[in-house]
């Protein structure tokens, strides 16, 4: 199934597919160098170890030191220090700006190429945020693939301008790094873009970069159905709506020419002129994802991705295409990528062609050394026919691994029977995330969920028959109008008769896009965010907080023998990686709901439930 060969949309001329360059990766602050011919160096993470730890707090003497050539470093323990010059690599700021290096500052020489030195630096920030408390430290944070795709859009068709992606999760780069760190690079624009349950962060991140003199954009889910408030936040200059690669392009250049007018002339993006919140006209989808350059994969600390997991070995993660085919009411995914129709947004659905993936997975393979693949489709499987040809083609070149993905349980059937569902095992799918949401065809239709209530028991049939090395995560929705205690004591009965290795359950969560948000939730804090953290909160007030508990009363005192059936088959899987994943989500599962509880019963106040980690503030 070849891409078609269609023109690009508005304002999309110019972006052509690109690899990353064999020297890209070669940058001070990435835990991966790459040789000459473009290979992953597997001893880098060792020798950068020293320069790791402070690269992004100022540059130190010592780091300093570990890059100084031979002949300065001999000058130097001959006592000649005043007298000598660093002339190592100069990557690290735009033109003109000083360097702390050692003792003193120098200045980085613009790049040469392409007839314009390196004036202005856009730097994509993902700023330190809590875990989610079921996922292990190395996978908390999947590789940020929109910043990637961004920054290679930009990489490629804006000139002068330097581009940076900067994860400080990643890195385990806490607030007091990242704030000298955004003094010394002084960026011209930083690029932002946050879930619902982090936006507190996002908004911290934007006082920072404002501090710094930096232009503030945002885009993504949460900032594109809240750019009015947002914007009265003076934190905020841009906020970005849907798809953002071509935007992001002519943006930059309207930034440069400094006019209300230019930045009116810019398809898909809010802004402030003077008292009013301009939007301007939506702008047309991409007709053809092949045409996007590859994502900028070696402006991330790709190694640390997964580099201690046993689950998730060297992760990555990964697009077949964008939007979705359902319309369900409390997702915001098939909004973001929709198609903008008499006022609305209607599902669309694109994907790529099989032969771009594979040329994605074999960059990821071959030059950064990924072994698993994480897929951030809403539905892998929304075009079965896209899905099975690009795993049939990864497995023919040799490329088949590690895989997750989300799936409809309809779909699960439906690809059974055309034998899809096999193509994606042989292919490396071992792990698929169900969004079952309820038991009862009223709760379907109540989510939008055009799903039969049989489907789930069929689907979860033919993956514990036929596939039984894939792990099965199922998540439920409650706190729906209704919902009463003694329906989400069969909620849960339900989830153990599916047999699941593992089921999660959802509050209703208004996120901003869906009816369920209203504008009078704002919090210009960020604080009143936290909760939207899709975790069950035991002392919470109301509908939701009876039926948490309801749950959580179910969970410890419901010992059925089917369930007690359920924890044996868990402990005795023959597949080792199912039953490390089962004991670890069992540890951090028992973990969160005796903390809840016991906040609940002593009256602790409704806190959230993710976990801070130790460099958070560092």
């Amino acid at each position: 199934m070849a891409a078609r060969a269609l023109p690009p949309a508005d304002g999309a001329a110019g972006l052509s597919p690109r690899v990353p360059g064999p020297a890209a990766s070669d940058r001070v602050g990435d835990a991966v160098r790459v040789r000459p011919g473009g290979v992953p160096d597997a001893g880098a993470p060792r020798r950068c170890a020293r320069v790791d730890a402070r690269l992004h707090g100022g540059y130190s003497r010592s780091a300093a030191r570990h890059r100084r050539p031979r002949r300065t470093r001999r000058r130097l323990r001959r006592g000649g220090a005043a007298r000598a010059r660093h002339r190592g690599p100069r990557r690290l700021c735009g033109a003109g700006r000083p360097v702390r290096r050692g003792l003193r500052a120098s200045r980085v020489r613009p790049r040469e190429g392409g007839g314009a030195g390196v004036s202005e630096r856009f730097l994509f920030v993902r700023p330190p945020r809590p875990l989610w408390p079921f996922n292990g430290p190395s996978t908390a944070f999947w590789p940020p693939l929109a910043f990637a795709s961004l920054a290679a859009a930009l990489r490629d068709n804006v000139r002068g301008l330097e581009v940076e992606i900067l994860d400080a999760p990643a890195l385990e780069m806490g607030w007091k790094t990242l704030t000298r760190r955004l003094r010394a690079s002084s960026p011209a624009y930083v690029g932002i873009g946050e879930e619902a349950v982090s936006v507190k962060e996002g908004l911290r991140l934007a006082a920072l970069a404002k501090a710094a003199g930096a232009r503030v954009i945002a885009g993504g889910c949460f900032f594109s159905h809240v750019a009015p408030q947002a914007l009265a936040t003076g934190l905020v200059d841009v906020v970005v709506h849907g798809e953002g690669e071509a935007t992001i392009v002519e943006l930059v250049a309207a930034l440069r020419e400094g006019t209300p007018a230019a930045l009116g002339a810019v398809a898909g993006i809010s802004f402030r002129d003077g008292e009013e919140v301009r939007r301007t006209r939506a702008r047309p989808l991409l007709p053809d994802l092949d045409r996007l350059p590859m994502p900028a994969y070696d402006l991330l600390p790709v190694a640390r991705y997964g580099a201690l997991s046993r689950n998730h070995p060297a992760l990555a993660s990964i697009e077949l295409g964008r939007g979705c085919r359902g319309a369900c009411s409390f997702c915001v995914l098939w909004r973001q990528m929709g198609r903008g129709e008499n006022g609305g947004v209607r599902p669309c659905l694109r994907t790529k062609s099989p032969e771009r993936v594979c040329e994605e997975v074999r960059v990821l393979k071959e030059r950064f050394g990924r072994r698993y693949l994480a897929w951030v489709d809403p539905s892998f499987s929304a075009d079965p026919d896209a899905a099975r040809a690009a795993e049939e083609l990864l497995l023919r070149r040799g490329l088949g691994m590690g895989q997750s993905a989300w799936l409809r349980v309809d779909e699960v059937v439906r690809d059974d029977a055309s034998g899809a569902l096999s193509a994606y095992a042989r292919a490396g799918l071992d792990e698929v995330y169900l969004g079952i949401e309820r038991q009862e065809a009223a709760g379907l239709r109540a989510l939008g969920k055009r799903v039969r209530p049989d489907a789930a028991r069929e689907a979860l049939r033919i993956l514990t028959t036929k596939h039984p090395r894939i792990l099965t995560v199922g998540s439920f929705i409650y706190g729906l109008p209704g919902d009463t205690p003694a329906g989400m004591r069969a909620m849960h009965r339900f989830s153990i008769d599916l047999d699941l290795d593992m089921a999660f359950y959802i509050p209703v969560t208004p996120l901003p896009g869906t009816p369920y948000w209203r504008d009078d939730m704002w919090d210009a804090s960020g604080r009143f965010f936290r909760r939207f953290d899709f975790l069950p909160d035991y002392g919470a007030r109301g509908r939701a907080g009876r039926c948490a508990r309801a749950l959580l009363g179910s969970i410890a005192c419901d010992w059925t023998g089917a369930r007690l059936a359920w924890y044996w088959r868990r402990v005795r899987a023959p597949d080792p990686r199912k039953r490390r994943i089962a004991a670890n989500l069992f540890g951090r599962g028992l973990r969160f709901s005796l903390r809840r509880a016991f906040d609940a019963l002593v009256g602790a106040g409704r806190g959230d439930g993710l976990w801070m980690p130790a460099w958070y503030e560092r």
